[in-house]
């Protein structure tokens, strides 16, 4: 990668921890109150807990991740802002290492297209997440819906996602779900970030996200950046751009009730991108 390219990565990496204050904009909207505990499932390198974090009211933070790496930047994010009541540890999230009726609250934030691949894997990460709440206990979920891309930009940035690694939920899906396993949704609610990538900071961010698997996860069969950046070329520099997790939806969720039985459908950890 050019110099150009590690400085698009490196403002795009910048703009991204901050997403035009969408995560400080989700936080806002989750009633967390004073001493609670608060999860957060795929926390990558760690700014949606240490935006609960900063509201003031939680007791304790606690971020997990599949990947060592993310969990070890999060770790450097807390020192730089002299965390307190945020802690972060590689876990699996289908394996939650919490006994039942731990957290007041669980958030995940960007990270559902990654932990999960289909809707039984859907099914038991929400029952994994409603076994380690508390009785009344929020879900804070952003998301990204393909249904709701507004612009050619923004569908073709959800394919390429879906061509490299990841897998996306629709409204439906997620609401069905969330219902199936115990939870009433109280909110849905959505926020526009306004990232726009020009072809060539598509380019970088293309190489950045096929390499990052093999970083973060090991994942040696991933796809050659080369290969995803010819196939989808033509089509970023006749749209100009391409619209990078560009619109967020937000379920905010309360567990209340016991979940619809399912049968048994083992997810190995090798299945697992991210948690």
């Amino acid at each position: 990668m050019g110099e150009r390219g590690l400085r698009v990565i490196r403002e795009f990496q910048s703009y991204y921890d901050d997403l035009n204050g969408v995560r400080r904009a989700i936080v806002q909207r989750i009633p967390i109150a004073p001493g609670e505990r608060w999860l957060d499932v795929g926390t990558g390198d760690g700014w949606f807990a240490l935006e609960i974090e900063k509201t003031g009211s939680p007791g304790m933070v606690v971020g997990i991740d599949l990947a060592r790496c993310e969990v070890e930047l999060a770790r450097q994010h807390a020192r730089d802002l002299s965390s307190r009541s945020s802690a972060f540890v590689q876990m699996d999230a289908y394996r939650l290492a919490f006994p039942s009726e731990t957290f007041d609250g669980v958030g995940t934030f960007l990270a559902l297209q990654d932990i999960c691949l289909d809707l039984p894997s859907l099914h038991r990460f929400f029952g994994e997440i409603r076994r380690v709440l508390k009785p009344g206990g929020w879900l804070a979920l952003a998301t990204t819906t393909p249904e709701d891309a507004e612009t050619p930009s923004q569908r073709l940035a959800l394919e390429i996602y879906q061509y490299i690694r990841a897998g996306f939920f629709t409204k439906a899906e997620i609401r069905a779900a969330l219902e199936r396993m115990g939870f009433q949704v109280e909110q849905v609610e959505f926020y526009p970030t306004g990232v726009n990538l020009d072809p060539d900071e598509a380019r970088a961010f293309i190489q950045f996200e096929c390499d990052w698997l093999e970083r973060a996860y090991g994942w040696r069969n991933k796809p050659d950046w080369r290969a995803v950046w010819a196939r989808f070329e033509p089509r970023i520099r006749e749209l100009g751009g391409l619209e990078v997790d560009a619109k967020v939806t937000f379920f905010l969720a309360r567990k209340a009730r016991s979940p619809e039985p399912l049968r048994a459908a083992p997810v190995s950890a090798s299945a697992e991108v991210h948690a």
